[in-house]
């Protein structure tokens, strides 16, 4: 199973390169982003590719969970029970920097801002409400491909990967075994 851990965390660094999440206001598209886009301050806004000047559009929580990520991807060239804690540490480490990173694209964080920044009257109030933030695929896919990684390295270091192995083996060989069954009862017989 160790040398499989390398798949979900694989997929989750190609997951920054798709989208992850797209703001609208009344159903009309005005900002989507990739990961790497949210990362380093490069959006989409309406069909214009935009990029603040300033150092301030980097989000160094993802830029963290990216080299979380690639950090554990590194580590996966070992073996052992060490490398197996750092492993699991840096995919709960990438999990918790991508919440972290990604809160200030919340709705919530969004109206406070703009709060904040006294764009809050009573017109602007009713086109704040309108907004929507939409999560999309890429980010949802690096959860859930840590989230694998993490449980993969757990039973790597918990002794369990072989009783894993082997029942994830004999559910495979069940499900194709029923398919296989179907399939054949579904042929016509002559």
């Amino acid at each position: 199973m160790w040398k499989w851990i390398r798949v979900p965390k694989g997929i989750a660094l190609l997951a920054f390169l798709l989208p992850w999440m797209t703001i609208s206001c009344s159903n009309q598209k005005l900002v989507e982003a990739s990961g790497f886009g949210l990362a380093f301050g490069r959006v989409t806004a309406m069909g214009q590719a935009a990029q603040a000047g300033d150092g301030a559009s980097l989000n160094i929580w993802l830029i963290l969970a990216l080299l979380a990520i690639a950090g554990g991807l590194a580590l996966l060239f070992l073996k052992g029970r060490e490398a197996a804690k750092l492993v699991l540490g840096t995919s709960i480490a990438a999990l918790a920097l991508i919440f972290i990173g990604t809160y200030r694209y919340s709705k919530d964080a969004i109206l406070a801002e703009a709060a904040k920044n006294g764009q809050n009257g009573g017109m602007d109030q009713a086109a704040l409400a309108m907004i929507q933030v939409d999560w999309e695929i890429g980010y949802w896919l690096a959860l859930l491909s840590l989230i694998a990684a993490a449980v993969m390295a757990w039973l790597v270091l918990s002794g369990k990967e072989a009783a894993a192995e082997a029942k994830m083996r004999s559910l495979a060989a069940d499900a194709t075994g029923a398919a296989k069954d179907k399939t054949d009862d579904e042929l016509p017989q002559g």
